[in-house]
């Protein structure tokens, strides 16, 4: 789950819009730019991978709970899509289920590269360098994935977004925002159990049963017994 924030964009500075204006298109670009175009040309069901985990994030965005105006709860899932097709392919294909979701739910489009930002490139950046951390010598065991990338992955994206949606509020002068984020603030060590329970569940079962999907984890490194 996570605290997802759909403030309406005449709250927020006009800065604030223009900066992740700037930001997700750069990100868009450097996806673009630095995506394993060859990779998928070799292999085309990866598209499907890409396409499918698009599709499975905007359903767990649309089956939401809203607790108050301004606060959304729902699964994220990008931790896995992450690690299932990689950086670029996440925020490509994450992107575009967020612009199907602005359309269904008739959102403000002036948010939408804010949403990017927040929902698609911070928790999937963040993602992805927790997973390079962990890919060392000393920590080759497959548990150090699941448990590392998937679970703790998962919580730390919502914790993340937490800090990163509080000091939003806070920049902008959201006062009632900055309330409701002070009443609801122990519903974060939930969030983030759930988010990390989910993300740990679906990567342990993609990583044991079909590890040739996934883009991070490397079979050689974790199984192979080099002693």
């Amino acid at each position: 789950m996570l605290s997802n924030v759909h403030v309406p964009a005449h709250l927020l500075a006009p800065w604030i819009l223009v900066g992740a204006s700037i930001a997700a298109i750069v990100s868009v670009l450097v996806a673009l730019r630095y995506a394993q175009w060859r990779s998928i040309a070799r292999e085309p069901g990866r598209m499907h991978l890409v396409a499918g985990g698009a599709v499975a994030c905007l359903l767990l965005w649309l089956l939401n709970i809203h607790l108050v105006d301004g606060l959304v709860l729902h699964f994220l899932g990008i931790t896995t899509l992450t690690l299932l097709v990689g950086w670029s392919f996440t925020v490509l294909g994450a992107s575009l289920a967020m612009t199907a979701l602005y359309l269904l739910q008739g959102l403000d489009w002036a948010a939408y590269p804010l949403s990017v930002m927040l929902c698609v490139v911070l928790p999937a950046s963040s993602t992805w360098l927790l997973g390079k951390a962990l890919h060392r010598p000393a920590l080759r065991h497959p548990f150090v994935y699941t448990l590392g990338a998937g679970f703790a992955g998962g919580g730390l994206v919502i914790l993340l977004l937490a800090v990163v949606s509080v000091l939003l509020f806070w920049v902008s002068g959201l006062a009632t925002y900055l309330d409701n984020a002070k009443e609801f603030w122990p519903l974060i060590f939930l969030l983030m159990f759930s988010e990390a329970f989910i993300n740990g569940m679906c990567v342990s079962a993609l990583a044991v049963f079909y590890p040739d999907w996934m883009k991070t984890f490397d079979d050689k490194f974790y199984l192979d017994d080099q002693r």
